[in-house]
């Protein structure tokens, strides 16, 4: 195993940061201008400086990934458009050196269970294909961000023998929140044998989450930016778009210092066999500025101690 952090959006600078912490790789995720990232347009521009860093430091990338996909339009076919985004970010990757893609496919309301889940079938068989004559494996994520939705064993038991090669990027706090809070434990040991990449995340919770509320109501401004006004007046959210989320039921703390059960989960994993690439996410309001640097640093000891050198 390697351990690596996630830089977002990409740039050089984050190889050195890399470095300094010690770490193995980095992990750039490409998201939309509207979720942190940069217009796809502009990701080959970034490529030699960070070609230049990461043969200076000596870290690699190891993956690049694209959250909340619109990859779908309301008649179940792929949209150019972000077909465009899509590849443009693989061959971003390629560029780098990246062995993995991490992919999202965001639930089309247009149409039923079934056919959402046959057109995912069919856009990640022409992912999965694009990114393996790359060079690259694609895992699907497990995180809701932006209604992606392959992110159970429900979906997972469909999708997956239809898609030879696609694998599953697993965060353990993404199942803690949005289910029942064990659950991580018994998806890390019935499906650890198809995980392809790993977040590493903490998390703390009262009751049930209200992120899938604030999923919702996000996706309900995009489609519907009259609702502004109403939206703003609600506790959880910041006072401009793109919303900041201030959840009232949780938090993500350093990885160690959260709910999550660390040693079972990495049990599980070293009984199933993953021997693949761990990346820190620091994903926090609370733990920003020194504190969240010490968080981070605390994070890299606690995980480094789980992992058998």
């Amino acid at each position: 195993m390697r351990l690596g952090i996630i830089i977002e959006p990409p740039y050089a600078d984050g190889f050195d940061y890399a470095k300094r912490l010690g770490l193995e790789f980095v992990e750039y995720d490409c998201n939309a201008p509207e979720f942190g990232g940069l217009p796809t347009s502009e990701l080959m521009a970034q490529v030699p400086a960070c070609q230049e860093a990461s043969a200076r430091t000596g870290i690699p990338v190891s993956a690049v990934g694209r959250w909340a996909s619109t990859i779908l339009k309301s008649d179940g076919e792929i949209d150019p458009e972000e077909w465009k985004n899509v590849t443009g970010v693989i061959d971003f990757g390629e560029k780098l050196g990246a062995k993995n893609y991490l992919a999202s496919v965001v639930w089309v309301p247009e149409l039923t269970y079934y056919q959402n889940i046959t057109a995912a079938i069919r856009v990640l068989r022409e992912i999965v294909a694009y990114a393996g004559s790359r060079g690259m494996t694609v895992s699907v994520v497990n995180c809701m961000m932006g209604g992606h939705y392959i992110r159970t064993p429900e979906q997972w038991s469909l999708i997956l023998p239809e898609v030879p090669g696609l694998r599953i990027k697993y965060d353990p706090s993404h199942s803690f929140v949005h289910g029942e809070k064990g659950r991580y434990l018994e998806e890390a040991l019935t499906w650890g044998r198809y995980f392809g990449y790993v977040h590493i995340k903490g998390v703390v919770q009262l009751g049930r989450s209200d992120e899938p509320v604030y999923v919702a109501l996000e996706g309900l401004y995009k489609k519907f930016p009259g609702l502004l006004d109403a939206l703003e007046q609600m506790p959880m959210f910041s006072n401009s778009p793109p919303f900041t989320y201030y959840p009232s039921s949780y938090d993500n703390p350093p990885a160690g210092i959260d709910m999550i059960d660390w040693k079972s989960f990495f049990a599980a994993l070293y009984q199933c066999g993953y021997d693949g690439d761990l990346s820190i996410e620091p994903h926090s309001a609370t733990w920003e500025g020194e504190l969240g640097e010490k968080g981070l640093m605390y994070t890299i000891r606690f995980i480094r101690d789980l992992m058998l050198q």
